[in-house]
């Protein structure tokens, strides 16, 4: 009878709520089928794994049948089995794998009679032959119920029943992931959350992650304890994170194909391996895995010395293989083995985890040595490693010795360790000249030599070219070298060209993380050209993407977040300067070359939000941080701001030494306007802070000198130029608010805001005064973040006229693609240049037409170039 299982409708409903059964599609129609007709005929196999819920539903069928006057009766071996004409009785059978064959016989005779009430559950290995002639009998009319594990719904349904109230979804799955969609575990799991009240469900949920709770530590361990010593030792492996490669997972185990694969039938049936949730078949087959408290449960039950054999085991194999050895070498951390392979599996980890890891990759080259490596041969590892993560003392430590050694590759990395050691304390000048003594190194000496006003030496370093690291270093390197050096040029388009090598530059070393050390980054280079030029956006953009991928290591993430707080601070957000700050001290004390910009943004904020008495607090930091690093390039942004905050103080004296030296930098390079308009500009702001009129003019001739070398020296010239007009007492609101808005166009929208503040409190037209308020009010409105974190707050009248905006061609020809609907890679593949650079055009675009949205950006596009309305 093929409907003998079939139930009502109502009755499947009603079964599937109780909590043996919940989640178990097969075992509810089973049980429904019994509560519809308890006295019918019911034959029945159920086949699952340690676990699956098999006597579950063998205890629901009790409780069903006592409350229906039905008697049940349970077999084991050696019982006789009474014949449904001799007894009148509901025959249970729970694991019937372990029963003696004459038992097994008669249940066989049992279920062939067509009046036979038989239920019968058992693994489905080991299956002997009187076992499967059972399930031909039991089959002949219905295929076996199959205990598969509960799916995310199930795993829901299940727990929502044993809770007695709806489980929350990300408690599901939760619960499905520790478990792998075991019904017994679920079941332990959503048990003692029940009984820890409402509270208990998240806090189980979390801490469950991390630790295994004692009941289920209880239930595995009975369950483990039950196998044998090969199959505990299967799993354990596989716990420990052996390979699932049948090869390689037998050669961890010292065993043949066939052996193994009698175990992993073993593993299989006792439900502690089992196909893992949502991963997609390999080959056909369901991917295998050890849920996550099986795991830890196993791992806590070994004894430490076998899991550190079969830890060590499968990291010699997998050197052996050439596959990764990071994982498992990790495991073994700290773990005092020595000998054999180990020391080649460590060096080898810490060469995989030095590109995104250098912490990490510093403890796996100290365990190599531990474990019987000689420190010679890791010593240059483990100096790079804690200079790319920030630890200065120990690779200045490890690497200053060898800076002498007689072999050129390890000398030459010695000297790169040291000399990033230096450039991040403040002694670039020698930093630079330890490499420029290095001929494989000269190129990466441009930055330090230009920064600290050697142009001579530095301009024949590019065509020296480097010999260090890998075809994509050394151009980027290359690139690097170029961008410092271009940014010197007098020409118009110095600082493009600039930002365009050193955005190259920093695109090439994006894709390696962390594993290149660097005495800079050309991300931080590129940001800090691009802020002197008036690209604040494509500032922002490089930086964040540093951010991302941790060019030059941790060592440099502080750089580059004080550098994205800079870019905060020109736009006038102020909480977004003190969050960047906050991160970029978040690790480790600051170094001098970092500490210089943080005392510096701390002077900023105060002097931007009024702060007197933080001012003044700052003050004595910023003193200590300019007497720790001396003057070069690539300060000029946190002196200018120091040397406004002493004016305000009337500390310019404390400043002086530094302002001068800061002038005979720029003298030595050849005054590059691009460097010159924002240090004048800091100058003249300082000037008419301190009231000094006379060095107010010599600044003033210094931008007007340099007005027509960049968009943004123009705008600050022409923003000195009325702000010195207001300073003698001749306001033309018109004026003002032109050059206020220039600047704001530009980025520098503080700046903008306070030159049409100023400008307004020093007019006697009332008039002229409130719409000089209303327009820094708006400027600054526009520079913070929205309320709800999104865009800044778009201002109406800050979009300038397009007539004022000037593109270039390149710049036209990449708007008229974005209008045509392309994509950054699209329009890259039809100009034949990057897509990155694509980005970096559109970034520039939209900074210069000051627009605030995508539809504004649009409609300002069409304007200029036409195109789709």
């Amino acid at each position: 009878m093929p409907g003998r299982l079939r139930a009502a409708g109502g009755e499947e409903v009603e079964a599937a709520r109780d909590p043996m059964v919940a989640g178990l599609p097969g075992a509810v129609a089973l049980l429904a089928a019994h509560r519809a007709d308890p006295r019918a005929p019911l034959a029945a196999a159920v086949v699952g794994p340690g676990g699956s819920g098999k006597s579950a539903v063998i205890s629901a069928l009790v409780r069903s049948a006592r409350r229906r006057g039905v008697t049940t009766r349970r077999i084991r071996s050696g019982d006789t089995v009474p014949f449904p004409s001799d007894e009148d009785a509901l025959l249970l059978v729970d694991d019937a794998h372990a029963l003696d064959e004459a038992t097994l016989a008669e249940l066989t005779d049992v279920a062939d009679d067509p009046d036979a009430r038989l239920v019968v559950t058992a693994r489905p290995w080991p299956c002997p032959r009187a076992l499967s002639t059972l399930w031909l009998a039991l089959g002949r009319e219905r295929a076996p119920v199959t205990l598969e594990p509960l799916t995310a719904a199930d795993t829901a349904d299940r727990a929502s029943a044993v809770l007695g109230s709806r489980c929350p979804p990300p408690l599901a799955t939760t619960l499905r992931r520790l478990s792998g969609g075991s019904p017994a575990v679920v079941d332990r799991l959503v048990t003692q959350i029940r009984d820890g009240g409402p509270r208990g469900v998240s806090a189980a949920a979390e801490r469950g992650s991390q630790e295994v709770p004692p009941g289920v530590l209880d239930l595995l361990r009975h369950e483990i304890g039950g196998l044998d010593d090969g199959t505990r030792r299967l799993l354990l492996a596989l716990a420990v994170g052996a390979p699932r490669v049948p090869a390689a997972l037998a050669d961890v185990l010292e065993v043949d194909r066939t052996t193994l694969e009698d175990r992993r039938e073993r593993a299989r049936a006792s439900g502690l391996l089992l196909p893992a949730p949502d991963a997609p078949p390999e080959l056909g087959a369901p991917v295998e895995t050890v849920p996550p408290l099986a795991r830890r449960s196993l791992v806590r039950l070994a004894a430490a010395d076998e899991r550190l054999d079969l830890e060590r085991r499968i990291a010699e194999q997998a050197l052996a293989r050439g596959a990764s050895v990071l994982g498992p070498a990790r495991r073994l951390l700290g773990s005092g083995l020595r000998g054999g392979d180990l020391p080649r599996v460590f060096t080898a980890a810490g060469d995989e985890a030095l590109a995104s890891a250098p912490h990490l990759a510093g403890a796996l080259y100290a365990d190599a040595v531990a474990a019987g490596a000689s420190p010679e041969s890791v010593v240059l590892r483990r100096a790079e490693a804690a200079a790319l993560a920030g630890d200065l003392d120990t690779a200045l430590r490890l690497a200053d010795p060898l800076t002498a050694a007689r072999d050129d590759e390890e000398r030459a990395r010695a000297v790169t360790v040291v000399a990033t050691v230096m450039a991040h304390r403040g002694t670039g000048r020698r930093a630079a000249g330890m490499l420029v003594a290095e001929p494989g190194l000269r190129a990466l000496a441009a930055p330090g030599l230009v920064g600290n006003g050697d142009r001579e030496r530095a301009d024949a370093l590019p065509e020296a070219g480097t010999t260090i690291g890998s075809t994509t270093v050394r151009s980027a390197v290359a690139l690097t070298a170029e961008g410092v050096l271009t940014s010197l040029r007098p020409d118009p388009g110095a600082a493009s060209a600039a930002l365009s090598e050193l955005t190259r530059a920093a695109s090439l070393l994006e894709p390696l993380g962390s594993g290149v050390l660097l005495p800079d980054s050309p991300s931080a280079l590129a940001a800090l050209v691009a802020l002197h030029a008036g690209e604040v956006d494509v500032a922002e953009s490089v930086l964040r993407r540093a951010v991302e991928t941790t060019p030059g290591g941790p060592a440099l993430v502080p750089r580059h977040r004080l550098l994205l707080a800079w870019v905060a601070m020109v736009r006038g957000d102020v909480a977004g300067v003190r969050e960047q700050v906050t991160a970029a001290r978040a690790d480790r004390p600051l170094e001098p070359r970092d500490e210089l910009p943080a005392a510096a943004l701390e002077i900023a904020v105060a002097r931007r939000t009024g702060d007197s008495a933080g001012l003044k607090a700052g003050w004595s930091r910023a003193r200590e941080a300019l007497v720790r690093h001396p003057v070069d390039l690539f300060v000029l942004l946190p002196l200018g701001e120091l040397l406004v905050g002493a004016a305000r103080l009337r500390e310019r004296s404390a400043v002086r030494v530094a302002w001068d030296a800061a002038d005979a930098v720029l003298t030595a390079l050849g005054d590059p306007p691009l460097w010159r308009a924002t240090t004048s500009w800091y100058g003249f702001a300082a000037a008419i802070t301190a009231e000094d009129v006379p060095a107010a003019e010599r600044q003033l001739a210094a931008l007007r000198a340099v007005a027509h070398s960049s968009v943004l020296a123009g705008a600050l010239a022409r923003g000195a130029e009325v702000w010195h007009a207001a300073v003698v007492g001749e306001v033309d609101p018109a004026t003002v608010e032109s050059a206020a808005r220039g600047l704001h166009r530009l980025g520098w929208t503080w700046d903008g805001a306070r030159l049409a503040g100023e400008a307004a409190i020093r007019t006697r037209d009332r008039r002229a005064m409130a719409t000089l308020l209303a327009c820094a009010r708006s400027l600054a409105d526009s520079g913070r973040p929205a309320a709800d974190g999104g865009d800044p707050v778009p201002t109406a009248g800050l979009v300038a006229d397009p007539g004022e905006v000037s593109l270039s061609e390149r710049e036209r020809e990449v708007a008229r693609l974005v209008l045509a609907g392309l994509t950054h890679k699209q329009i890259g593949a039809q100009l034949y240049i990057s897509a990155k650079t694509v980005e970096h055009h559109v970034a520039r675009i939209r900074q210069r037409l000051g627009s605030t949205s995508r539809g504004e950006l649009f409609a300002r596009l069409r304007e200029l170039v036409g195109g789709p309305v």
